[in-house]
Formats: C-alpha cells, structure tokens, sequence
C-alpha cells in the first residue's frame, strides 16, 4: 500500500482544463462612475487593481516629466458599488500584489506564453500620433494618455525619426507606443492564475480576449479601452473607457459563460 501511494504522488497531475476565450461571455454594465480627470491630482492614468473581497479597486495617476517618465504618481481607491473615490497617501497592500501578476511579461498560468517585447526606428514625416486608438497605442494623444502630441509632434519634425515600442502575443499587438516609453498593463491585463486568458485593447482600442491558442475574441460595443483588470475570481473585467478629452467611464463587466 504505501509503494502504491509513493507512486501516486510521483505521477505528476494533469493539468485543470483552462477556459477558452470563445466559450466566455463578457457584458459591459452600465459605467459605475464617470471619472472627470480634471478634478484628480495627476493627469494620466497608469494602474488599474481589484481588492482581494472585490469590493474596491485602485486607481494610480500620474504626472509626467517632459520626456514621458513618471514625475508624481496619485492613488484613489474607487467602491465597486456606487463609484465613490477617495484619495489615499499609498497604494493598498493588496493593489501592490495584483499589478505584479496582472501587468506581468508573462502568464501567471505558464511562464512560456509570454509578450515579446520589440523596438525599432522609423523615419515619418510629422502628423499626429496615434495612428490607431488612443488606448491601444498607448494613450499618446491627449493630456490623459501621456506625453503630449504637441512635444512629440516637434520632436518628429525636428529629427524625422520615430521611435516604436509594441508588445505582441499570439500575432496580436497587445500595446503599442510612439516616442513614449511602454507602460505595463496599461493596454493589457492577464486574467488570474487557473483561466489561462488576457484581456487587452488592440490597435483600435476595442476589447478582445484571447486564450492559449492565440486567437482573439473581440467585445463587441467597446471602445477607447484601457487598463483592462480582472477581478481575482475571474467572473468581472473592469476597464476605463474613454468618453472625452477629460472624462473616462469605468466600466465592470461581468464574464460567464453562454
């Protein structure tokens, strides 16, 4: 009996089936809150958590030096129920723990499927930038998403060349930035360890899911989506919505099956 146990324990256990980015439904719900980012400290948006009890989430802001680094950061805990913010001296213990794994390079469920991270050198001539949604290349285009396009828009000019920095998963661009450093999770968030899934803004600032295999499942009706999180059960995905110039909707959907 005990040779048959010894042998049971060195079997090693199959893995638990993950969930498949087709077989989940996610709903948007009504925005709990609109978030006027004229009446916060910090201009910019950059972190995004849940509360362990899922009743709160974290949100970081922040202001910018010239060259896009972070100068100030900000940290608000938002109710789940109701929207109400308040402003905190530091980021909850529990924000902390959650953006190490959901902004990780790799899957909490396996190391090896992990986002390649890629730069390289363009020559353009100066127009506006993004070329594609605002979120989804890394919010460079207004006061709200990062460096603005005026000082970007100069240094284009002066020099002609552009500087790119994309993230990409499965043949998908999960982030991608111009002349602007890559913010972690900002544009992509790994659902937590057991469903094997991500959810991030692509290149027009839709939501999408995508599993294992690589393929990608859009949300239909979003758009202007960053710092997509989910919840640590894994049944909400809140994100940030870009409504305006000033204001962003957050916005928890619920995720289920059919």
């Amino acid at each position: 009996m005990m040779l048959t146990l010894l042998l049971s324990l060195m079997v090693p256990m199959a893995p638990a089936p993950q969930v498949t980015a087709a077989s989940v439904v996610v709903t948007p719900a009504p925005p709990v809150v609109e978030i006027d980012m004229r009446r916060l400290k910090g201009p910019l948006v950059r972190q995004l958590a849940w509360s362990p009890d899922h009743t709160e989430l974290y949100l970081q802001t922040y202001e910018a030096n010239r060259d896009a680094s972070v100068k100030t950061t900000y940290h608000y805990v938002i109710a789940a129920a109701g929207g109400t913010l308040r402003q905190v001296e530091v980021p909850p213990s529990w924000a902390v723990a959650y953006f190490q794994w959901k902004s990780g390079q790799a899957s909490p469920d396996d190391p090896a499927w992990k986002i390649n991270v890629s730069s390289e050198q363009k020559i353009k001539s100066a127009t506006s930038i993004p070329m594609g949604g605002d979120m989804a290349r890394g919010g460079t285009g207004d006061p709200t998403g990062g460096i603005s396009v005026e000082s970007v828009t100069a240094a284009v000019a002066q020099s002609g060349n552009v500087s790119i920095y994309s993230m990409r998963l499965g043949g998908e661009i999960v982030g991608e930035w111009e002349n602007h450093p890559i913010v972690p999770g900002l544009t992509f968030g790994w659902a937590p360890k057991g469903t094997g899934l991500i959810a991030f803004a692509d290149r027009s600032g839709q939501l999408a899911l995508m599993d294992r295999s690589g393929k990608a499942i859009r949300i239909a009706g979003t758009k202007d989506v960053t710092l997509p999180a989910w919840s640590h059960d894994g049944t909400r995905l809140a994100y940030l919505e870009k409504k305006n110039r000033n204001t962003y909707a957050l916005v928890i959907a619920v995720v289920g099956k059919p």
